[in-house]
């Protein structure tokens, strides 16, 4: 009888351990379940171990689609950020080679929320978090991360390619597509100037865990070197779109997001390009994981909350805004 995915890595924790926290031969695997929280695509696991010293630990098994690179690349990140005291999960295992659960994964600390009394308090804490990963400069992070230059033309090169992929591949009408390739076209020929620096590429709040009055940033897998407006841009459409549904116009939380980033050191360039930048990016995304096809494949966890007729409603609006911004003129 094959050994069940439990059994296979305990035997595998027996060999190598968790960095840092239980040497070799030193935990044992008391639950392996999947995670509340899931991705587009990588399924994250609860870890519950008990290590010599008889104490149980929570931690989080994250497991990638594809070769390994991705697995590789996120451990990597994270344990250079943790190295340089930033407010992320420690990294304990690295597994690339697939031969234990049949996909890469890394073991990682799982970081335990605080209740949030205040949102002012959050948005703070998120902005500060923020200001430090762009703190990292690209020379830090030779080894690390490929530091490719052309920015953002890179970005809309791939926007472009999925746009096109689509288009051929759902169901969806073409003419959604093409309209995208056109506000990309229009991106590219707008004259901006980028510094290339450590960016989050997915800076949203769900990937935002408030522990402790700190901001922990989780889910590094579109992690890049590259204009830090980017990130800003992208939480603040979120936040923004956030005021409007609860009608604030006071006090928004958007407005203080960027007052925070700014008052903790962070500097702002060509902001609403890179609003509509982040708004097209994440419409084609959308658009081309909500469509039967190809794409879709790839991204069940987001078509299983697509059933949610609640969750559907808030996607629609949430599309409705994007459009909004990527129609305005920077």
């Amino acid at each position: 009888m094959k050994p069940s995915p439990a059994e296979r890595l305990q035997e595998y924790l027996n060999l190598k351990g968790l960095d840092g926290l239980a040497p070799p031969g030193g935990v044992k695997l008391r639950e392996l379940r999947l995670n509340e929280k899931q991705g587009l695509s990588n399924k994250t696991f609860l870890l519950k171990v008990e290590l010599e010293d008889g104490s149980v630990r929570d931690l989080i098994l994250r497991m990638y689609v594809g070769d390994g690179k991705k697995a590789s690349r996120e451990f990597r990140v994270l344990k250079f950020l943790r190295g340089k005291g930033l407010p992320v999960p420690m990294v304990y295992l690295l597994e690339e080679s697939c031969k234990v659960l049949d996909k890469p994964f890394i073991v990682m600390e799982k970081i335990d929320p605080s209740p949030v009394e205040d949102m002012g308090d959050l948005v703070d804490a998120a902005a500060k978090s923020l200001v430090e990963i762009h703190r990292i400069d690209r020379d830090e992070l030779e080894g690390i991360l490929k530091v490719k230059e052309d920015y953002p033309s890179r970005d809309l090169k791939g926007v472009k390619a999925l746009s096109v992929i689509s288009a051929l591949s759902t169901l969806k009408s073409p003419l959604t597509f093409m309209r995208y390739l056109k506000y990309a076209g229009e991106l590219e020929r707008t004259p901006v100037e980028a510094r290339l620096r450590l960016i989050h590429g997915d800076y949203g709040f769900d990937n935002i865990i408030y522990s402790g009055g700190r901001a922990y940033v989780i889910d590094w897998e579109s992690v890049d070197v590259a204009e830090p407006t980017y990130d800003v841009a992208y939480a603040y459409n979120f936040l923004d779109f956030e005021d409007k549904m609860s009608g604030r116009s006071e006090d928004r939380l958007s407005d203080m997001f960027l007052e925070a980033y700014e008052r903790y050191g962070g500097t702002l360039r060509d902001f609403q390009y890179y609003r509509r930048l982040a708004a097209l990016k994440l419409l084609v995304i959308f658009d081309a994981v909500m469509s039967p096809g190809l794409i879709a494949l790839i991204a069940k966890e987001f078509r299983k909350l697509m059933k949610n007729q609640e969750f559907k409603l808030f996607i629609g609006r949430f599309k409705e805004y994007l459009l909004r911004v990527l129609r305005k003129v920077s």
